[in-house]
């Protein structure tokens, strides 16, 4: 998410967004990043993006410079058009994913608007190379038409729950995918504890490379976030990340 310095808008008009997005495209293309989708309010932008030959970090930092550039030419004014860093919070399932999705394209309809406000909800709708929706249609249907129409369906549905925006993003059963469930530090250190027959999390870093690999697969695939598993053992986010990952890829070639 890129939010306005002081909640400043940086979005007056349509020219605005269009300039936005045409340098959000183009710097795309540079990076070589996957972009899944783009939602575009008036003091903030939320994106959804898969990092390629360029970090997200590069990528954002030309961004947000050149749109900076342009804007304050055009408004005559000078000085930050962006809050420091970007925030951001890693996806590490296809649930995830697609809850983060709903959740991107219904931030103009919290406001009264419509769900196509400047988001990227129609490229899902028909072919359209500003979005990699490939992926993620293939994860709704096999069938193109009918990943779309699912789609549709799935974004526009009502969040059930106390807190629709808190249950999309910390767990909702999606088209029969599996339920991802925030656990607390205080759950996610007995599952360590248990799966690792350890006294303490940190001992987990004393294991064996392989040893430490499948325990850390066996956490991931019990709900622990590889941030959350990271933080808790003193294991970097690297090696969490791709515990596991070449056993996964034979599996998937049998």
């Amino acid at each position: 998410m890129l939010r306005g310095i002081n909640q400043v808008r940086f979005f007056y008009d349509d020219f605005d967004r269009q300039t936005f997005l045409m340098r959000l495209m183009r710097y795309k293309d540079e990076g070589s990043y996957q972009m899944y989708a783009y939602a575009l309010m008036g003091n903030h932008v939320h994106l959804l993006v898969k990092e390629g030959k360029d970090t997200i970090s590069v990528s954002m930092k030309r961004l947000t410079v050149s749109y900076c550039h342009y804007f304050n030419k055009k408004y005559d004014r000078s000085g930050y058009l962006f809050t420091g860093r970007f925030k951001s919070e890693p996806v590490e399932s296809d649930a995830y994913l697609l809850a983060m999705i709903r959740y991107i394209h219904n931030n103009p309809v919290k406001i009264g608007k419509a769900i196509n406000s400047w988001t990227s909800y129609n490229d899902y709708l028909s072919f359209s190379d500003c979005i990699d929706s490939a992926f993620v249609l293939s994860l709704l249907a096999d069938d193109e038409v009918q990943a779309r129409k699912l789609f549709q369906s799935f974004v526009n549905a009502e969040e059930d729950g106390e807190d629709g925006e808190r249950s999309m993003l910390e767990g909702s059963t999606i088209l029969g995918a599996e339920t991802v469930r925030r656990l607390s530090d205080e759950q996610a250190i007995e599952i360590v504890k248990e799966v690792a027959n350890v006294d303490a999390c940190s001992r987990l870093i004393e294991l064996d490379g392989e040893s430490r690999d499948k325990v850390l697969f066996q956490l991931k695939s019990k709900g622990l976030s590889i941030r959350q598993i990271s933080r808790l053992t003193g294991i970097g986010r690297g090696i969490v990340q791709k515990a596991g990952e070449d056993g996964l890829s034979k599996v998937g070639d049998v």
